[in-house]
């Protein structure tokens, strides 16, 4: 049997060998992982792995790489997949998740994947297609007034069945850091990264760490959701105070804001802030491109650009996150001029 624990840095909590907690039990911290829980863990629907496309743009190199062709289409597959397989060896039959969108259809997928049954807390503002797709594959959906009543739904379910807990927990953050590993050729290049809970920067993070890379880390927020205004380094704030379009980035206090902003300067990068002017831009240049992106995934490529306009680029890679496939309806006329 593995040997594995969870652990809290913040108040000393240590859970026995085997034992999940979504967050610290004690003081309501996030945890840390101790061991390996799954030796023999498996790409459940193929997820990671994910194409990397190397252009040179104005001279500069840049490598985009696409997390949006990952199973449900969202990068979101590679925490999730790691969570339900361990929820399914822990002998769970249920997973339950607070969710903005994507976090949520990833779990409905692995849930039936693995044969487990899937509540999906999410907040009135979610994007419609990815609740169909979620209803689709047997998923109960629960639509709350906004994110907060979303996640307090969620964790008062969370002894009942597994919580997935992606702003919280490490196990999510240990399948995310597969990406880092992938990425660990551009030692040195600057990561361009949207944040919201802060579990995509943190997995990326961890996994470059992990194969010996560095690089520096450039957080991208939401105008309306910049929980590291005033934390890190501002390097540019572009595109007006709102940010409708980017959906998906909506977490104004995430759980590990700290350890967030901490990797950031440690890194020597910065805090990139972008609103829905810039955000429609980055995705009409991604359209050109050829690229088929979320809007909260094109505020990467807005930032990018900002910084490359004002001549503090370098060569860089360009985390896309979320498919457009999702928004089909909406996306033409969220690139409009």
């Amino acid at each position: 049997m593995p040997s594995w624990h969870l652990y809290c840095p913040r108040c000393g909590f240590r859970g026995g060998e085997g034992e999940y907690y979504p967050f610290c039990p004690r003081c309501g911290g996030p945890l840390e992982l101790r061991g390996e829980p799954l030796p023999g863990r498996r790409r459940v629907l193929g997820e990671g792995s994910t194409p990397l496309v190397l252009r040179r743009l104005g001279g500069l190199r840049v490598a985009f790489k696409l997390e949006y062709l990952n199973p449900t289409g969202s990068f979101k597959d590679r925490g999730v997949s790691a969570s339900l397989q361990l929820a399914s060896s822990l002998g769970y039959e249920c997973a339950v998740v607070d969710s903005s969108g994507n976090t949520a259809l990833s779990t409905a997928a692995y849930a039936a994947a693995l044969g487990l049954r899937a509540r999906l807390h999410v907040p009135a503002t979610a994007a419609p297609g990815k609740l169909d797709l979620a209803r689709a594959l047997g998923a109960e959906v629960v639509v709350h007034q906004d994110r907060a009543e979303a996640a307090a739904a969620a964790r008062r379910e969370a002894r009942e069945c597994f919580y997935v807990a992606h702003q919280y927990s490490p196990v999510f953050l240990w399948g995310m850091e597969s990406l880092g590993l992938e990425l660990a050729e551009f030692d040195g290049w600057d990561f361009y990264v949207p944040v919201s809970s802060g579990s995509l920067l943190l997995g990326l993070w961890r996994g470059l760490r992990r194969a010996g890379a560095r690089g520096r880390i450039i957080a991208v927020q939401a105008a309306e959701a910049a929980s590291l205004r005033g934390r890190a380094r501002l390097l540019a704030e572009v595109g007006g105070p709102t940010s409708r379009l980017a959906d998906a980035l909506v977490l104004r206090d995430p759980p590990r804001l700290d350890e967030i902003a901490g990797v950031v300067r440690e890194s020597g990068g910065g805090l990139v802030v972008v609103g829905d002017d810039a955000i429609r831009e980055a995705l009409r240049g991604l359209l050109r491109l050829g690229f088929i992106v979320e809007p909260s995934s094109a505020a990467a490529w807005a930032a990018f650009t900002t910084i490359s306009r004002a001549g503090g680029a370098r060569d860089s890679v360009i985390v896309l996150t979320g498919s457009g496939l999702k928004y089909a309806g909406r996306l033409a006329e969220a690139a409009k001029a």
